[in-house]
């Protein structure tokens, strides 16, 4: 009997964590800086957000430098807003024509996690466009 319960008592963390684990996915965000204006290489920091709340925040690096986040997300339809965001003068704002800059540094969609999912973001300040692939 105290075998059983042994057995027992092992067994339902380890199916608790895979449960836990399966209803799990990654969501890899990648962003990046081309054809940036020499003087003009800001400090930069993207955050994620999923279904309006904060999940991730990038250390803070130059544009020139390609930014890399993982985020563990629930699985299933979520709503997502990816924001690149410069310092200037010691305040951090949004990268967008309206304050001020040559692109609009974001994206805003719905995705659907299933397991992994990838976004990658390259911003072009010689186009003023983004270049967005969600696979």
């Amino acid at each position: 009997m105290k075998k059983k319960f042994f057995l027992l008592a092992l067994l339902i963390p380890f199916f608790a964590f895979n449960t836990f684990a399966q209803k799990m996915g990654t969501i890899t965000v990648k962003t990046h800086y081309i054809n940036i204006i020499e003087g003009y290489d800001h400090e930069c920091r993207t955050l994620v957000y999923v279904d309006g709340e904060l999940v991730a925040e990038s250390p803070v690096q130059l544009q020139s430098d390609p930014i890399s986040i993982k985020v563990k997300v629930a699985k299933g339809k979520h709503d997502v807003r990816i924001m690149n965001q410069a310092l200037y003068e010691g305040v951090w704002e949004d990268h967008t024509v309206a304050n001020n800059y040559s692109v609009d540094a974001y994206y805003d969609g719905t995705i659907n996690l299933k397991k992994k999912l990838s976004i990658s973001l390259v911003f072009d300040i010689d186009t003023e466009t983004v270049d967005t692939q969600v696979k």
